[in-house]
Parts: C-alpha cells; sequence; structure tokens
C-alpha cells in the first residue's frame, strides 16, 4: 500500500468472538503504522482481563491498544459514552498520523461510531438503533428492571433482542435518532465456518477456566466486589464462580461456557449479516493470507476515494 492516500483512514474489524480479531487488528497497525481502539464493551472494564480475553502485552507486541479501561466494574457506562471517548481517541491517533483501528465485537459500540447516533433524546423510538446482542439475557432483564420499570413491564422479556434495546435506552436515560456519521470506515468481518468457530469457543472455554481466572476472581472478592455483580459482568464469571464453589464441576463449567459463548457468536453473526458495507475476510486462514486480503481490500478503497 506504499504511495496510497491514507489521509482519514479508519479501520474497523468485526467478527464474533474467537474469530481472530486481534490478531488481524495487530498485523494491520504493524502494516498501516496504527493502533488499536477496543470496541468491546467487557473488555472496556478496567479489573476484568482474563476472563474477558484482555490482549495481553505480548499478543499486542508494540501496538497500543486503547479503550481497555474506560470504565470500572459496576460503573454507568452507555454507547454515548463510548462514542465520545472512541472518537476522542480516533482524532488523537489521526493527530499524529496514525490509522485509528477500531476492533471488537460489541455490535452496537461500532454502528453508533461509524452510522452516527445522537444520544440528546430524540422522541421517535423507531429511529433508536438496534440492541448489542444480549449474552445474559436473565441478568439482562434484573439490571432494565431496575433502570426502568416503566420499560421493564412494556417489553416482551423473553424476546432478547427487545430487551437489550431497551437495556441500552435505560443504561443512557436517553432515546437515539440519527446522526451524519462521523467517520468514514473500512469495515472488515472475519468470518469463520460454525464448526470451525464452535470448537475455537471450546478450546479457549478449556484453557480459559483455569488458576488464571480463579485468581482474577479471588482477587475481585478480595477487593469488595460481590459476587453478583462478578457473576454478570461477562460470559465466563458465574462459571467460574460456580466451579470454585464446587457448585459445578469443571468440566460442567466448560461446557456451560461453551454453549453460552456459542450462542453469543451466533447473536453477533446476526448482527453482522446486516452491516452496511462489510467486506468478509476468511479468519480460517493463516495470518499472513488474512493481512494480504485486508491489505487489498483497503488498497482498493482508498484508490477508489482517490478518483
Amino acid at each position: 500500500m506504499s504511495g496510497e492516500p491514507r489521509q482519514g483512514l479508519v479501520v474497523a474489524i468485526m467478527g464474533p468472538t474467537a474469530a481472530g480479531k486481534t490478531g488481524l487488528s495487530v498485523a494491520l497497525a504493524g502494516a498501516l503504522d496504527g493502533e488499536l481502539v477496543n470496541a468491546d464493551s467487557r473488555q472496556a472494564i478496567a479489573e476484568l482481563r482474563v476472563g474477558v480475553c484482555k490482549p495481553t502485552a505480548a499478543e499486542l507486541g508494540n501496538v497500543r491498544c486503547h479503550g481497555l479501561d474506560w470504565r470500572r466494574l459496576g460503573d454507568h457506562f452507555t454507547v454515548a459514552n463510548f462514542v465520545q471517548l472512541a472518537s476522542t481517541q480516533m482524532e488523537e491517533c489521526q493527530s499524529r498520523d496514525l490509522v485509528p483501528i477500531l476492533v471488537g465485537g460489541t455490535g452496537l459500540y461500532l454502528r453508533a461510531l461509524l452510522e452516527g447516533f445522537d444520544f440528546g433524546g430524540a422522541k421517535n423510538s423507531a429511529s433508536s438503533p438496534p440492541p448489542a446482542p444480549v449474552d445474559d439475557l436473565e441478568a439482562a432483564v434484573v439490571e432494565l428492571r431496575r433502570l426502568s420499570p416503566q420499560r421493564y413491564r412494556e417489553v416482551d422479556l423473553r424476546n432478547p433482542r427487545r430487551v437489550g434495546r431497551a437495556l441500552e435506552m435505560a443504561r443512557g436515560g436517553l432515546v437515539a435518532s440519527r446522526r451524519p456519521a462521523s467517520w468514514q470506515a473500512v469495515r472488515l468481518g472475519c468470518e469463520v465456518a460454525p464448526h470451525i468457530l464452535r470448537e475455537r469457543i471450546r478450546q479457549r472455554s478449556e484453557q480459559l477456566l483455569g488458576p488464571d481466572l480463579r485468581q482474577e476472581v479471588e482477587g475481585l472478592l478480595g477487593a469488595g466486589f460481590p459476587a453478583s455483580l462478578i457473576a454478570t459482568s461477562a460470559i465466563g464469571y458465574a462459571e467460574a464462580l460456580a466451579w470454585m464453589a464446587g457448585q459445578m464441576t469443571r468440566d460442567a463449567a466448560v461446557s456451560r461456557l461453551t454453549q453460552r459463548t456459542w450462542h453469543y457468536a451466533r447473536a453477533q453473526m446476526t448482527w453482522l449479516r446486516k452491516e452496511p458495507d462489510l467486506v468478509w475476510i476468511d479468519a480460517s486462514a493463516d495470518r499472513g493470507e488474512m493481512l494480504e486480503a485486508s491489505l487489498a481490500i483497503i488498497g482498493r478503497r482508498l484508490r477508489k476515494e482517490a478518483n
């Protein structure tokens, strides 16, 4: 891509959990002279690391990743907060002539940022953004009841999509409406065949429920965070707590974690199929092939915009 104009370039790496987004984004950051901006709602929680698969220093290498500590566990944090913080960080990257590379699986965050939504209180609820996938319907219903009893009474509590929309609006205390998009990004989707993705999820679940996660959960409990809050913070923590308390065998915990993560990945893919201008990359290929394909797509987009 040498010699091609890249002023104002923004890249967004999307895909379901365990699809390989982090690896591709790090490789792209190296090739494009960029920095990562996290768009994963759970990885944005400062106190969580192991259970949310936050990228490690070894995985990132020399690439900076912003937004891994934008919120505290238990704090009120909305999609509007994310848009504000991410926009500021992307502008700061571009001021240093770096390419911002958004990476994460929280679809609502990415859509609100890239397509443009105003959280200033428009009255037309039909224009509100689609909800992010709900990874724990029971916990979402409990939170919705606490934040907005009225929405709790009105929404179909068996419908994850409607609960997700109601919860996002309740968290912000506002209704969203469309505004002109601030960013024109090249959107790349990491696509993996379902049987391969499910096996990756199983392997990751097997690795996740181990001593590192146990130590993290023990540290959170020791810091005074209630078990109920930890359990609902992200997929995997409820299983870890049950396993640690002897309420579930490790094999049973791994099985449940695999199943819940798989359901969440499917919800993410359903969301992503509706994303405009998303170009899919075969994420079952090796890293070099993924990088080459991604750079070719970005190059074509830049040449088209230059003409």
